[in-house]
């Protein structure tokens, strides 16, 4: 495996002979893509310049060259580290591969990585079946599901994740901290599953995994370490904003920020600060399915292809394995051990004849220093100048600055900004020692700042955060770049201090506010589950395991929010809100089963059953989604709740067959009700009636008591009388005086007559009325009188008095029988409630036209009725008497022959000890049928 960097560079004057001698071999070696020969389609996952997939396209190539006749390798890249592969993209690349194919198909199918190998297999599978598929950088964890396809083959590229976990572990025997970083692609994601079966049964060992983090979080994370913990770094090339890094970026951002060592798993990310392990190279993966393809396409391999795994090699750094204090011989034999300082011996042998010429330029040389003695002058005095700047640029930097003598180490300088920030004089700077600085607590010790002075005497610079104490005991937390520079024949260390406390402050108050939210979220009562733009699940609450079985930590981190709610994989409501909510494709998934939430701006809501996958069971559940959008306003993931309202929907539907049978039961109450209710009004009305013919008889026993007497004795006069005629001893006076006793008497008896048949027809006609509900038209004085006429009775006994205020000419087209009824009832009332204490008590009735309506005032000044009571009036069966002779359907009967007979509308007014005013406004010409009586 050829490394990544060296630490020696080649001189300057021998750079232009090597790029000259590498153009010359590229022109030389490379083959031309468009040479005549047959064709070999190579499909890369990544882009070009990504160092790992650039390498195993080298080792392609490499392999071929030799070939002939001259191999056409056509190279496509996906590009799904940047562009998420869907099954639309597949499709859009697959036409455009095609178009720029031809008709021909070709040789042979190379694929990079799982990616390229998906699409070259569907390439195959729809229109090449029979050209053969070959790969590289396969996750080993597809082997069983590659093994049953026919004319498939390649080679593996984690067989070694595990054995190079445990090396690593094997050399650093004191770990106790395992921090494992990888993102979500399925290369890191199956080499995870490899690590736990080799993490599983190792105790003692705390292992965290960093994932679907940005890559700031991780390198705080990474910040807090110690040297006793392990930074095991896989595959990582996007982070949760999405950001793309090579892994060779990666690999120095992790290197810059831990505390620990850090092993990883490819050559391309052997970097500076990086210890090594088990190292799988791009260009070996190339050459490796480059040899296949050229036994291939020369016949000299059988059916079925072979698959196969590269086998990594033990790599470390020297200068990672002098830092860690990890001793040589625990490395395997055949380890390759990079930067390590050569035997000066060694390296001279071979160059015995530039030695000589070493020596000879030596004289040459001394003639230089000789010159130079001259030139010393000069440059003393650009030193100089030089010094001016730094010094310059040292007392005026805005963060605190620090120079500190290493072999001393006492204070040489400070600048103005650190004696400002710590509070201490020059004079005071250069006594203190460098723990004096650091608010000693937890993983804050004098240790510790030794540990940090010595890194910086082996690597040249760290940059690190501290706890930091001023001259006053204050203390603050700042962030160090600490630098080792050589001035003069001094080694000194240059650090420069700033203060971070507002951002630690921040960053604390950032992580509470995160930790808060997701204490809100994971104790709702109801299942959440959200997503990212990328349609993967990044939250899924306890209530949503409960809910639908499915563990959290089954489905965070994939695109498979369906589970658990749907029994096939389809799009969920936030999967349809981060699209863009397109109205058909929500129509053609929720058919008339969304609406706008009327609680959540822009969200949507709704309630579907969900069977679950064997079809026994389901529930009912209310679903609300919402999209979530970052500080541009853009759709950066969407949140969804699900409550099951299974038992609601139970309750609902007995509910409402309850209610139909409750309606039904209330309609035929109400039926007999109304029948009853009839009655009850007619048996009120003959009651009247009753009392009417009642009173009536008393006032007729009078006239006709009268008839009686003065016809009887009429009869005995007359019989005296005619004797005498007959007898002819009748005198003239005589009979003048029995002549004129007859006339009296006929008088009589025709006046009392008269009176008994004009009482028995105002009974007839109000009796009549009452009971038939006969429109006509009439005079309202005539009716009115004609009911004092009938109600004289009622006045027995008491010195009530009835002031009527009526225009004789006043005429309504109406029913009057309804009205004399209503007349009949308020009368009763005025004697029985109004003077039940009074025997001298005043009725008035007026009335007036107003427009097409007749105004009729009655009014008592009798006792009054109640507030409490006034709102009840009208009701039926309310009454004060009950027991008493009150049957509480009076005013009820007055208030339904105003409003349903008589069209007309009635309204009360009362005061306790004030007496009562009722106001009834009745239209002159009734409508053509009258109404029936209601019951409420």
């Amino acid at each position: 495996m050829t490394p990544r960097y060296r630490p020696r560079r080649l001189p300057s004057h021998m750079k232009g002979f090597v790029w000259c001698w590498l153009f010359a071999a590229t022109l030389i070696w490379t083959p031309s893509l468009h040479a005549e020969g047959t064709r070999v389609l190579l499909i890369a996952s990544y882009h070009q310049g990504m160092a790992w997939s650039d390498a195993q396209i080298e080792g392609v190539r490499q392999e071929l060259a030799p070939l002939q006749p001259t191999i056409d390798l056509q190279v496509e890249y996906l590009d799904t580290k940047r562009t998420a592969p869907s099954e639309r993209y597949y499709q859009q690349f697959e036409s455009l591969l095609l178009a720029k194919m031809g008709a021909l198909p070709p040789a042979l199918i190379l694929a990079a990585d799982d990616d390229g190998l998906d699409m070259a297999l569907r390439l195959r599978d729809k229109h090449f079946p029979r050209v053969a598929v070959l790969f590289s950088g396969v996750a080993i964890s597809r082997r069983a599901a590659l093994a049953q396809m026919n004319n498939v083959g390649g080679v593996f590229d984690d067989l070694d994740v595990a054995d190079s976990l445990a090396l690593v572990l094997k050399l650093r025997p004191q770990t106790r901290r395992l921090v494992v970083i990888h993102d979500q692609s399925r290369t890191s994601l199956a080499q995870v599953e490899t690590l736990r079966e080799v993490i599983r049964p190792l105790a003692g060992l705390q292992v965290e995994f960093l994932t679907g983090l940005n890559a700031e979080t991780i390198q705080a994370k990474l910040g807090l370490l110690t040297a006793n913990d392990l930074v095991f770094a896989l595959p990582f090339n996007k982070d949760a904003r999405g950001t793309l890094f090579s892994h060779e970026e990666a690999a120095d951002l992790w290197a810059h920020a831990s505390n620990a060592p850090v092993a990883v798993t490819r050559d391309v990310a052997m970097r500076p600060g990086i210890l090594g392990g088990y190292l799988v190279s791009g260009i070996e993966q190339g050459q490796a399915v480059g040899r296949l393809a050229q036994q291939l396409m020369t016949g000299s391999i059988s059916v079925p292809l072979p698959m196969s795994a590269v086998p990594g090699k033990a790599t470390f750094d020297f200068q990672q394995m002098e830092r860690w204090s990890i001793p040589l011989d625990r490395l395997p034999a055949n380890a390759v051990l990079l930067n390590r300082p050569a035997d000066p011996w060694d390296d001279l042998r071979p160059h015995r004849a530039w030695l000589l010429a070493l020596f000879s330029s030596l004289l040459v040389i001394i003639g230089l220093l000789i010159y130079g003695m001259y030139s010393r002058k000069a440059a003393i005095r650009a030193i100089r100048a030089s010094e001016k700047k730094y010094r310059e640029l040292f007392d005026h930097s805005p963060d605190a600055m620090i120079v500190r003598d290493v072999a001393s180490g006492r204070v040489v300088d400070i600048n103005p900004r650190f004696e400002a920030l710590f509070g201490y004089t020059p004079a005071e700077a250069r006594l203190l020692q460098p723990h004096e600085l650091t608010a000693i607590g937890g993983e804050f010790t004098e240790e510790a700042v030794q540990e940090r002075f010595a890194r910086v005497l082996q690597t040249g610079q760290q940059v690190f955060e501290w706890h930091q104490r001023r001259k006053d005991g204050s203390q603050f937390w700042s962030e160090i770049s600490m630098v080792r520079m050589e001035m003069g024949n001094r080694v000194r260390t240059v650090s420069t201090v700033r203060d971070i406390s507002d951002r630690k402050l921040a960053e604390q108050r950032a992580r509470e506010l995160e930790h808060r939210i997701r204490q809100i979220y994971e104790n709702l009562p109801i299942a959440v589950f959200a997503i990212d733009a990328e349609h993967r699940v990044t939250f899924w609450n306890p209530q949503m395991t409960r809910l639908t079985g499915v563990p959290a930590n089954e489905v965070v981190g994939t695109t498979d929010s369906w589970r658990g709610i749907y029994k096939t994989p389809r799009p969920t409501l936030v999967n349809l809100l981060v699209d863009g909510a397109d109205p058909l494709v929500l129509a053609r998934h929720y058919p008339s089963k969304l609406r706008p939430s009327t609680n959540l701006p822009g969200a949507l809501e709704g309630e579907d059953y969900f069977s679950n996958h064997d079809g026994t069971k389901g529930m009912w559940g209310r679903f609300c989604a919402a999209p979530l959008r970052d500080a541009d306003g853009k759709i950066s993931g969407a949140i969804e709740t699900l409550i099951d309202v299974t038992q609601l929907k139970r309750i609902q539907t007995n509910l409402q067959d309850l209610n139909r049978e409750l309606e039904a039961r209330v309609e035929a109450r109400n039926q007999e009700l109304q029948r009853a209710m009839g009655q009850l009004v007619q048996s009120e009305k003959l009651a009247a009636l009753g009392s009417l013919v009642a009173g009536v008889a008393h006032e007729l026993n009078t006239p006709i008591g009268n008839v009686m007497a003065v016809a009887s004795t009429l009869t005995e006069e007359a019989g005296a009388f005619s004797q005498k005629l007959l007898s002819g001893t009748a005198r003239r006076s005589e009979v003048e005086k029995g002549a004129q006793r007859i006339e009296e008497a006929s008088q009589l008896i025709e006046r009392n007559a008269s009176r008994a048949a004009k009482l028995i027809n105002d009974f007839k006609e109000v009796a009549v009325d009452q009971t038939s509900s006969r429109r006509r038209r009439f005079q309202l004085l005539a009716v009115v009188v004609e009911v004092l006429h009938t109600a004289r009775p009622m006045f027995k006994s008491h010195d009530h008095e009835v002031r009527l205020d009526i225009a004789a000419d006043l005429e309504l087209d109406s029913y009057p029988g309804p009205l004399e009824q209503v007349l009949t009832n308020l009368l009763s009332n005025s004697i029985h409630h109004g003077f039940d204490d009074k025997d001298r008590g005043r009725i008035s009735i007026e009335a007036r036209l107003e427009g097409a309506m007749v105004m009729l005032h009655y009014a008592d000044n009798g006792r009054g009725i109640p507030a409490s009571n006034l709102p009840h009036i009208f009701e039926p069966f309310y009454t004060t008497k009950l027991g008493r002779g009150g049957s509480g359907l009076g005013m009820y009967i007055v208030y339904n022959l105003v409003s349903n007979v008589l069209g007309g509308h009635i309204g009360i007014e009362s005061e306790e000890g004030s007496g009562t005013h009722i106001r009834i406004a009745l239209p002159q010409v009734a409508s053509p049928s009258p109404g029936g009586f209601q019951t409420s």
